[in-house]
This record gives structure tokens, C-alpha cells and sequence, in this order.
């Protein structure tokens, strides 16, 4: 694998290089649904209930006029500002029809893609009690801690808010674009430890007949533009093994400036969802994380719950080729993506 010349670094550049405060301040983040399209949409879930909802298409599915919404939030979402959050104002729905709405918009969006081992393509964001440091094939977001700055699979990811929590969850968004700039500028040297290779743990999911790890650079440059892969939670999971490198001084200076761009309000935007919101943000210039959150000791069923797809754009920009070997984007390889290496 070729590693980025540091002489020729070029900053990311475009709609996808935001602050938090700029996006914020903006508003056009924020996607609201008018009357008429909620009714659309209601008339949809009505006209697939009883359905399973992977079994929906768009033609069962129909939006009406909320159509040409959907294929602008995909268009920017994909090539532009890489986020956006939809307000549909339907923030009752049961859970039956919770998977039928963001499955039947995400059918207008892009085409789901497997999320795990199993090939599940929707997937229950939910605390299951399980303990991601005892069990070295659990993902965080099948528990109530902290999930650190990181992305998803798939070209966008769509999560969609049926019941939140009281006590935190807050979500946090960031142009990892505009945190890549900042350390070119201000620590070039480590902007090219960046783009050098990293061991990332698979969690349990990696792709049939490859390692439990994946080697990859968190940033890299193909075709012109700069795509990210970040999750330093795996890369620190992947130490436990002595087959992998130790990571050096360098390394570790480099994640934690990374980090603490990520985490600089400067950098970030903090939001709230409520339920009924679906959220939309783009895999390869974007990083997004939650903080912890504690569910009432209840067992009235009044937990947080959030509904999860990956999706890949047909015509989606061409992949850089390692990605072909990983479990978050090699299923696009095999979808969307099969002409874009």
C-alpha cells in the first residue's frame, strides 16, 4: 500500500468543509416536512402495512411529493454538505412502522447494505446489556456508553429517532474534512502519519475469508478527493492482540490531535434527536458520535430506540480500491460501486 507524499498533501475542499457553528448557525441542516408531505408519507406506512419491512420497494412505497425532498437530501448528503437531519414529525410510530418508514425512505435514498456478519440490513440501535470489553464480538452501538467520533458503512448511513433517551445520548456531528485541513495546516507531520496504514479491529465482523483485522490509513486521497475511516476504539481493540504493530509515539500524537479537533466546538455540532427525526450523513467526509445515555429502570418498553440503515449511491464516486478489502465498504463493491475502482 502507497502512502501519501507529504509535499503533496492537498487540503479537502467544497461544501464538505464546515465548521459546527457555521452549519448550525445556517439551519440548512435541518430538513422540515410540510404538511403535505407527512400526509404523503402517512399514506405510504398505511399502504404497507402488514408488510415485512425489507420485502417494501419504492414502488410499494410511494411519497408523493416528497420525492423530489428525498432525492435533494440525497444529492447533498452524497456531494455536498455530507449531513442532514429530517423532521417528519412522526413521532408515534410503533415499531412495526418505525421499520417500514426509514426502510421505504431509504428506498428513495440509496440501496441498503449488509451491516454485519449476519448481513442484517437494518439494524436496532439499542442498549442490549452486553459489554464491548468483555466480548470481543460486540459493536458499541449494541450498548448505552459512549460511542466516540467514528463512521459507518456504506456511503451515507440514515438513522431515524423512535424513542430517545432522558439522560444523555446526545449526538455530535463533524466535517472530517474541515479537521483534516486543521492539522495540514497546523501539523502537517501528523496529517501524513494519517494517511499511513492503521490495524483496525473487525469486531467479530469481518469479511468472509479475510483477517479479524483491517489495515487501512484513516485518511486518504483518491480521484482527487479525501476520504476518511475512523474509529479509534478499534484500532486501540486491535493492540490486544501481538500479532498487530504497537502503535508508535507518532501514531498516538496523531489520534489524539484527531480527536481533539473532533471533539473542539470549534469543530463539532451537538444536536438532540427527537422522535420522528431521521438523520442522514455521508461515511467518507463526515465523523459522528453519542455521548452515553442511561434508560429508565422500566419494563414498560419506553427505552431509547433507534433504527439504523447503510445505504450505497448508485452513482457514488469512485472508491478507493483497499476499501473493496473491508467490512464497511466492501459490500458497495459488490452493489453500487462494481465499475467505480
Amino acid at each position: 500500500m502507497t502512502t501519501q507524499n507529504i509535499e503533496f498533501l492537498p487540503p479537502a475542499e467544497g461544501a464538505s468543509c464546515w465548521t459546527g457553528p457555521e452549519l448550525s448557525g445556517s439551519g440548512s441542516w435541518i430538513v422540515e416536512l410540510s404538511d403535505e408531505e407527512r400526509a404523503d408519507l402517512m399514506v405510504a406506512l398505511d399502504a404497507t402495512e402488514g408488510r415485512d419491512a425489507l420485502s417494501i420497494t419504492a414502488d410499494d412505497f410511494p411519497v408523493g411529493s416528497l420525492a423530489d425532498t428525498l432525492a435533494d437530501l440525497r444529492r447533498d448528503v452524497a456531494f455536498g454538505t455530507g449531513f442532514a437531519m429530517v423532521r417528519t414529525g412522526l413521532d408515534k410510530l410503533d415499531e412495526e412502522q418505525a421499520r417500514r418508514l426509514i426502510w421505504g425512505v431509504g428506498q428513495y435514498l440509496g440501496v441498503p447494505q449488509i451491516q454485519d456478519a449476519g448481513r442484517t440490513l437494518l439494524h436496532d440501535i439499542r442498549d442490549t446489556g452486553a459489554n464491548i470489553e468483555k466480548q470481543d464480538n460486540i459493536r458499541t452501538y449494541q450498548t448505552n456508553r459512549e460511542q466516540p467520533f467514528h463512521n459507518d458503512g456504506g456511503d451515507v448511513f440514515a438513522l431515524y429517532c423512535r424513542r430517545r433517551s432522558n439522560d444523555g445520548g446526545q449526538s455530535l456531528i463533524v466535517s472530517a474534512h474541515a479537521v483534516f485541513n486543521e492539522i495540514l495546516r497546523t501539523r502537517p507531520d501528523l496529517a501524513k502519519v494519517l494517511t499511513e496504514p492503521f490495524y483496525f479491529d473487525a469486531r467479530g465482523q469481518a469479511l468472509p475469508g479475510r483477517p479479524w483485522y483491517q489495515v487501512l490509513p484513516i485518511f486518504q486521497n483518491h480521484g482527487g478527493r479525501w476520504f476518511v475511516m475512523y474509529k479509534r476504539h478499534y484500532i486501540e481493540y486491535a493492540q490486544r492482540s501481538e500479532e498487530i504493530p504497537r502503535l508508535t509515539a507518532a501514531q498516538v500524537e496523531a489520534l489524539d490531535l484527531l480527536d481533539a479537533l473532533c471533539h473542539d466546538p470549534k469543530f463539532h455540532m451537538a444536536f438532540e434527536m427527537s422522535p420522528g427525526d431521521m438523520v442522514v450523513g455521508n461515511n467518507f467526509t463526515t465523523l459522528h458520535a453519542r455521548t452515553a445515555y442511561k434508560d429508565p429502570d422500566t419494563t414498560s418498553g419506553d427505552k431509547r430506540h433507534m433504527l439504523r440503515l447503510w445505504l450505497g449511491i448508485e452513482e457514488g464516486v469512485p472508491l478507493p480500491p483497499v476499501f473493496q478489502e473491508t467490512r464497511e465498504f466492501g459490500p458497495l463493491f459488490e452493489t453500487t460501486h462494481r465499475m467505480a475502482i
